[in-house]
């Protein structure tokens, strides 16, 4: 009995596993492409040629925008969610209209994907009754599945056919197909084909379970037809008349907004290939993002601004990061071959990178996984679908507070003995330390005029490239200076103190050339070493108060 027990249990966990699975894939799903409408809307909502009417349309796709958001939060108790609910509200539509709507809607994905997308029918008009929400779950299902697992240059048709007291739907693709020995399991929940797992394409497994279910309280019927490698046809059939279905409510629709005139769409633009501004006046940030369409936005919305690298995962993100050594990381969280937490993790728990500050974007937005990804070493997270000035802002805001790091480790404003505080922003432990350990160095090592560069990397078991572009990163000062500034500073501290002449300052301090002590104490004080020593006062020393 126990043993029964113990299974059961063991059983119930999976279940539970799955679904949890399932929340977490589709609601980053969902995000993705609603930050791809809100982002540019906000965008466009700023131009000030607008005119009333296309403002006007602009809130209320944004309206329509947040609902969709509002939607998503049901999902999280998708059993209560309306769509899931047993019960129709019904209402006549012609069918032509209504499905050119959806079609136009995925038009300029299928355009981004350079996927040759058609639509026809054998009628030019004809009523229908349906519940609607239900029904735009069924069609989106089944359309964006084709887009999602055909290829670029392949082909997707939708046909409908008015088959007197019945019409059929039909959207075939000439994508990656279902393996033969898997089609039985494809209305099961969370199935996935192991080819769609293998492309690394992200996924729920919830979709088709969700269509035949739908289809089914329409009094419908569903077929699949698939061939590995050459693509699939999803055929529906569905009743015509409200006399037809079974458990439902006549539901009184906005005639106004469904009957009005189709909008052309517009294929979108699209950008070029991704490439990096080779600009080193700019703030250098890497994306990190696997969605396609994301990741050139982002790249779109901030080449202008910083000299950009894009990439698909957190894996190549590591290697790229030390030949690029971006200022910035901005990551999506859920990706394929590495997270972007994991690759957070990475970045932060290594010596060369920690100082790199880490923004991650996230469908999940709740308080503990917000502070899970603090924990984790992130400087920023940000939920989607985001404000695209608000990231920018952020950014801006990261850097800024970076700059003020650099100087304050660029002024040796840095305690050997002191840990950094747990607000100093930008900041870790493991940059502070390296920080300390570099100074202390240099202090332990004050009158060697044979300590140099070479020797300081040697003594932290770092490479002089690496070395340099840490160092670089948190002080903005090349290592040389860097010695040679610490040196400086305490030979003003001496010459105060007025115990030794000049030269002997010069000595203590690992300057073995007087001559040229005085040329750089000069040029970086703005005063002779003399006239210091005098009490002459100094202008800021170079790098501090400017």
């Amino acid at each position: 009995v126990v043993g029964f027990r113990v299974m059961a249990l063991r059983k119930q966990k999976k279940i539970s596993d799955e679904k949890t699975r399932f929340f977490v894939n589709t609601a980053h799903d969902i995000r993705t492409p609603l930050t791809l409408i809100k982002a540019p809307l906000e965008e466009m909502l700023e131009n000030k040629t607008l005119n009333e009417a296309e403002t006007n349309n602009m809130h209320m796709a944004l309206r329509n925008v947040n609902s969709l958001l509002r939607m998503t939060t049901n999902l999280i108790n998708f059993e209560r969610a309306e769509v899931y609910s047993p019960h129709l509200y019904i209402a006549e539509y012609e069918l032509n209209t209504y499905i050119k709507e959806i079609y136009n809607n995925f038009q300029t994905y299928a355009t981004i994907k350079h996927i040759t997308f058609r639509y026809e029918s054998n009628f030019s008009y004809m009523n229908v009754w349906f519940d609607k929400e239900k029904m735009d779950s069924i069609l989106e299902n089944v359309i964006s599945n084709a887009l999602k697992y055909t290829p670029k240059n392949g082909d997707i048709l939708i046909s409908v056919y008015d088959m007197k007291s019945s019409w059929r739907l039909e959207v075939k693709d000439n994508g990656i197909g279902i393996p033969a020995k898997e089609q039985r399991k494809l209305f099961k929940m969370h199935f996935r084909g192991t080819n769609a797992i293998n492309s690394k394409i992200t996924g729920s497994g919830i979709g088709l379970m969700l269509v035949r279910k739908l289809v089914s309280l329409h009094n419908g019927k569903i077929y699949i037809e698939s061939t590995e490698c050459q693509g699939s046809t999803v055929r529906i059939i569905l009743p015509k008349e409200k006399e037809q279905f079974k458990n439902f409510t006549l539901s009184v629709k906005d005639k106004k907004t469904f009957y009005e005139p189709d909008v052309p769409t517009v294929p979108l633009k699209l950008a070029g290939e991704l490439r990096t501004e080779d600009n080193d006046k700019l703030h250098r940030i890497l994306i990190v993002e696997d969605n396609d369409e994301l990741r050139n936005y982002l790249f779109q919305s901030f080449s202008p601004i910083y000299n950009v690298q894009v990439c698909n995962n957190g894996k190549e993100a590591l290697t790229i990061v030390k030949q690029f050594w971006p200022e910035l990381i901005l990551s999506d969280i859920m990706m394929p071959e590495m997270r972007g937490d994991e690759l957070c993790i990475a970045i932060k728990n290594d010596i060369e990178t920690s100082h790199i500050p880490v923004v991650l974007l996230t469908a999940l937005g709740d308080e503990k996984n917000i502070l899970e990804g603090l924990h984790i070493g992130a400087d920023e997270y940000i939920v989607k679908p985001f404000s695209i000035n608000i990231l920018k802002a952020s950014i801006a805001n990261l850097l800024a507070n970076r700059a003020l790091l650099r100087k304050r480790y660029a002024n040796l404003e840095i305690n050997t003995e002191e840990e950094p505080s747990t607000t100093t922003t930008c900041s870790n432990s493991l940059d502070w330390k390296f920080m300390s350990n570099v100074k202390r160095h240099i202090e332990e090592n004050m009158d060697n005029p044979d300590f140099t560069v070479d020797v300081l990397c040697s003594l932290l078991n770092m490479s002089r490239t690496s070395f340099y572009s840490k160092l670089k990163a948190l002080t903005g000062q090349a290592p040389a200076d860097f010695v040679r500034n610490i040196r400086l500073k305490h030979a003003a501290e001496l010459l105060k103190e007025g115990k030794y002449s000049v030269t002997e300052v010069a000595e203590r301090t690992g300057f073995c050339d007087g001559k040229y002590f005085r040329e750089v104490f000069k040029k970086y004080f703005n005063v002779s070493p003399s006239q210091y020593a005098k009490g002459d006062t100094p202008r800021s020393p170079k790098g501090e108060g400017e």
